[in-house]
């Protein structure tokens, strides 16, 4: 198989790696998406059905709306009884603490009175009050007693909170709560039990005898004989609700082949609702419309499309991308990761979908590229990620919005505030729209779920890493943004001012080719941050020997006059190798060295060369007067080396009028056109005629004092 290269017939191996590229990146997308069929019709709750007729194809139970479970599982937890252990030793150690005491009243009493009250039926009043107050605590103890009213359950809303389970030895029993005691309750009741029996049953007894009687009993202390011995069991009583919670029924009716479920124009009520989302999700579950096979079959081919579609747009209107692999490295991975990591999300419900930080991927792109590029690929991607949504048109509307808005108003980033204003801006869109499309289709306030606009504002929160996230692509991927040209254009940074101190005239000639190529790159459209840094660096080499450059010769004194005309082409010449190994010492990205290698392209070194040929005629020493360029690779190198050659001939005019100045622009940039310097760009003619017309205004305002005007 032969790869043709989009300038010749010759097979390229970069082309060949760059389809390669295509291919991976198609190839995981398909292995990350879900391969779950999708249904095919889309609906809004309170909208007409906009399709046809619409008839069950398959037998289906209707599930439980979210709202319908919640309810159900509410009211479990609302109706749940709470289980208690009793304790049976509590019951037996206090009956024996009764008798103990009873019995050693009792012996006490006897001791001190000859004769026993009876009561009236003339039975011994001592033993029917022991076995009252025994049977009274058997009672207590065999309802059961609580520490204190706090362990009551305090709720009482429905008749199932009325009751509590009891556990005893292994056997459960159901009690109303208002059966069951209180250490406070209990002496309360086992009292007036005692001071009705003896207003009640004690008969025959003089008053003497039943002054002392209760005199007896008030010795008793009953709160020694009540204790709790309840204790709350919390792990039984939420197993059993959990119990409950898992039996709860996700299903409440049955659809059956053949029967109808919506016709076309009629109104998506909640019941409607709730049986097409059941019915979608079978479908996708079951994929019974066809094979996991054909599935695949369908998702390779939608995904190769849009794969092939990218392709064709950078080969076809964005060469200059295209033919860059790092470019389409760059590119393809963040289409790649995005894909890949929704699915992801999809296929395991980690985040809410739309927390994920779709409009990061248009705002890395603009960074990079320009706004017709980002909108081709936000809008590509767009389509890519939606149709494995379950809401696909919402999801493509949304993000394509906020994506246009974005990146319509979005400056490439340099400035810190711009990460904060961004992310500002994207909520500002993504609220509204999303208010606006539930509204739209539903018409009712309640439907809103306020809880996406609190994920949506999370999404836009994140795109706050897109900051440090530019500096991440930037070192893999070898690629410049904004901020770091900003930051390399500081006069401070070590190389600048090193050149300022050790070849002064070098950095003002810098300085003006740096103005001069930023404003016509801003004029003909370009990067003017590139253009200008470039310029500013372009010249370093000259700091290997800065006096053989006019520039640097204050004194007057020109080393060139002491050397042969080959010697000193060498030392011109070499300025440009010098700085590019300058540039590689101090690490300066590798599209600010293109702007060293290319600010002299192929051309020669003019005047030493035209003097070398005129003492030796006959001699060719093309090569050894040459630049060993290349020549300039895109408009920015095209338009530095333009305004480089303008500067410097400009210092060397004798006159200075708007003739000279045009005939000195117009000459130079002539001959560079002929010379092809400018064949590897894309600069057109009428960008070569606006950048003149601009280097002749500028011109003529940096040489004004001196420009002699007619009278």
């Amino acid at each position: 198989m032969k790869f043709i290269q989009n300038k010749s017939n010759r097979f390229s191996w970069a082309g060949a790696f760059r389809a390669l590229l295509y291919v991976i990146a198609c190839m995981i997308v398909l292995y990350a998406i879900p391969k779950d069929s999708k249904f095919k019709y889309e609906y809004q709750k309170g909208s007409p059905w906009k399709h046809e007729n619409l008839i069950a194809p398959f037998d289906f139970s209707i599930y439980k709306s979210n709202q319908e479970l919640e309810n159900e599982k509410n009211e479990i937890q609302k109706n749940a009884k709470k289980y208690f252990n009793k304790n049976i030793e509590v019951q037996l150690k206090n009956l024996n603490i009764f008798l103990n005491d009873f019995s050693a009243l009792y012996a006490g009493f006897s001791s001190h009175h000859d004769t026993l009250p009876v009561t009236q039926n003339g039975g011994d009043i001592f033993h029917q009050l022991k076995h009252l107050i025994y049977t009274s605590l058997n009672q207590i103890y065999n309802n059961g007693v609580f520490e204190n009213d706090q362990d009551l359950i305090n709720s009482q809303d429905s008749e199932n909170q009325k009751f509590v389970c009891i556990i005893c030895e292994g056997i459960t029993t159901q009690l109303p709560i208002n059966e069951i005691f209180t250490t406070k309750t209990a002496y309360i009741y086992l009292n007036r039990e005692i001071r009705s029996f003896l207003t009640l049953g004690a008969g025959k007894m003089t008053e003497s005898e039943f002054r002392n009687m209760n005199s007896m009993i008030s010795n008793l202390s009953p709160t020694k004989w009540i204790t709790s011995n309840l204790e709350y069991d919390p792990a039984t009583t939420e197993k059993v609700i959990t119990e409950k919670l898992n039996s709860v029924s996700l299903t409440r009716g049955f659809v059956q082949k053949g029967q109808r479920i919506i016709y076309k124009g009629e109104v998506v009520t909640e019941e409607e609702f709730q049986i097409l989302e059941s019915m979608r999700k079978d479908y996708e579950q079951s994929g019974n419309n066809s094979g996991h096979r054909n599935i695949f079959i369908g998702q390779a081919l939608f995904y190769v499309m849009i794969f092939m579609l990218i392709y064709m747009f950078l080969r076809t209107f964005r060469k200059e991308i295209f033919y860059q692999t790092k470019y389409s490295a760059l590119i393809l991975s963040l289409i790649t990761v995005i894909i890949v990591s929704i699915s992801i999300n999809i296929r395991y419900g980690l985040v809410n979908t739309w927390i994920i930080p779709f409009s990061l991927f248009a705002i890395i792109i603009k960074t990079f590229f320009d706004t017709r590029t980002g909108m081709f690929l936000h809008i590509t991607t767009c389509v890519a990620v939606a149709i494995i949504m379950d809401n696909p048109f919402e999801y493509f509307i949304m993000q394509f919005i906020a994506g246009y808005f974005l990146l319509m108003s979005y400056e490439k980033m340099n400035r810190r505030s711009q990460t904060f204003l961004t992310s500002v801006i994207c909520f500002g869109i993504y609220a509204p729209v999303y208010i606006s499309y539930q509204l739209f289709h539903t018409g009712i306030i309640d439907e809103i779920n306020w809880k996406n606009i609190a994920f949506l504002a999370v999404n836009s929160i994140l795109l706050l890493v897109s900051y440090p996230l530019i500096y991440v692509f930037e070192k893999t991927f070898g690629l410049l943004s904004d901020v770091t040209l900003i930051e390399l254009a500081d006069s401070n940074r070590p190389l600048l001012r090193r050149l300022a101190e050790e070849a002064p005239g070098t950095f003002q000639h810098c300085m003006q080719v740096a103005n001069l190529a930023e404003a016509a790159i801003f004029k003909i459209g370009g990067n003017p941050h590139l253009a200008r840094t470039g310029a500013l660096y372009h010249d370093i080499g000259k700091l290997s020997s800065p006096l053989y450059f006019t520039e640097n010769q204050i004194t007057g004194v020109n080393p060139h006059d002491k050397l042969d005309y080959l010697k000193s082409a060498e030392i011109i010449i070499n300025h440009v190798i010098n700085g590019v190994k300058i540039a590689k010492e101090y690490q300066l990205p590798t599209q600010i060295i293109d702007f060293i290698k290319t600010h002299h392209g192929t051309s020669k070194a003019g005047y030493f060369y035209i003097m070398y040929t005129k003492e030796h005629p006959d001699e060719k020493v093309d090569e050894k007067f040459t630049y060993p360029g290349p020549r300039p690779i895109n408009k920015e190198n095209a338009v530095v080396m333009m305004a480089d050659s303008i500067e410097a001939a400009s210092r060397s005019l004798k006159k200075y009028d708007t003739e000279t100045i045009g005939n000195l622009v117009e000459n130079i940039v002539n001959n560079q056109i002929a010379n092809k310097q400018f064949d590897n760009t894309n600069l057109t003619f009428k960008d070569i005629d606006t950048v003149k017309e601009l280097f002749k205004e500028k011109l003529r305002n940096i040489y004004h004092a001196r420009i002699e005007y007619p009278k």
